[in-house]
């Protein structure tokens, strides 16, 4: 009994995770009813955390005017017909501006904001500022600031949005969910950029090993400085080609990939110690000695009083 008890308690448990799970999923959507539709539409794959909320907003505002315009409306009168496309023609203007609030109050979550702490107001709340007044607008957000719209038990914004040809439902399709702005990272190297420079970096520095020990003993081999003078000023000119500038713009700011430029400037500055030691070690150890190879012929006086003659060859090494 006391098993099947446990049993029943993981059970519950994994449902409630899964549960909880499931609302951050829909947390994260940028609208509760149609949820990332729209971006899936567009760009062929689902948005991240990483993704530009201003992409993922005017993305959806877009896919919303299509929707609200396709439906068939021929039941409604021609007056209403008429006020409903002047509404959409209202939200084409305002996605179009890009001007929308933000989540200044929920960083963990997605919300609906009607009109942010700076005065910008969401798309729902433009079209009833444009077609009523900044007033009644401003009058909502004092209970329903963070509301999603199906929430919001207000008889003015029923009758507001019946009286321009829209249903609460639609209205509430349209409204945007903001999150908070994502971290940019722009820092990353290549595979092949990793790659080559882990390889030249190992070569060098063995080259500056065997030219360190060389110059100390002052002998070795010309090969070693030779191929490191090759190695290092391939290793300089690699790293300076991938030094460049290379930058990305988000949202108007200006990202430089910080990882590769260090990388580079430890490519020249390996590069460069290899150049140096490699051409130390051939000048000092490996530059022509001077020889000279001397002879003479000159005479001496032997015991028995005689003349001799004698041949002398020296040479210096």
């Amino acid at each position: 009994m006391r098993s099947v008890y446990i049993l029943c308690m993981l059970i519950t448990s994994a449902c409630l995770l899964s549960y909880s799970d499931s609302k951050n999923i829909e947390n994260n959507t940028v609208n509760p009813i149609l949820g990332d539709q729209s971006f899936e539409t567009k760009f062929g794959y689902l948005p991240d955390e990483q993704t530009d909320n201003t992409l993922r907003i005017r993305t959806h505002l877009e896919y919303a005017e299509n929707l609200l315009r396709q439906k068939d409306v021929s039941h409604l009168s021609i007056e209403l017909q008429t006020k409903r496309k002047e509404a959409l023609d209202l939200l084409h203007t305002y996605w179009t501006n890009g001007e929308y609030p933000r989540n200044y109050d929920f960083a963990d979550q997605r919300k609906p904001c009607f009109i942010d702490k700076d005065g910008t107001i969401c798309a729902v709340g433009y079209l009833l500022e444009q077609t009523t007044s900044r007033e009644l607008a401003e009058q909502i957000i004092d209970q329903y600031k963070y509301s999603e719209l199906l929430a919001m038990n207000d008889e003015r914004i029923d009758d507001w949005a019946l009286s321009n040809g829209l249903t609460k439902l639609e209205c509430a399709m349209i409204q945007p969910a903001y999150g908070r702005e994502p971290i940019i990272t722009y820092n990353y190297i290549t595979p092949e950029y990793g790659i080559s420079s882990s390889l030249l970096s190992g070569m060098n520095l063995s080259l500056n090993t065997i030219n360190a020990l060389q110059i100390g003993n002052e002998q070795g081999s010309i090969a070693v400085p030779v191929i490191g003078l090759t190695s290092g000023a391939g290793q300089i000119l690699l790293g300076s080609i991938m030094y460049k500038t290379e930058e990305a713009i988000f949202i108007g700011t200006v990202y430089t990939n910080e990882s590769q430029k260090t990388l580079s400037l430890i490519n020249i500055g390996l590069g460069t110690t290899t150049v140096i030691l490699s051409a130390w070690n051939l000048l000092t150890n490996h530059t022509p000695k001077e020889k000279s190879t001397t002879w003479n012929v000159h005479t001496y006086r032997t015991r028995s009083n005689s003349t001799g003659v004698a041949f002398s060859l020296a040479s210096r090494f």
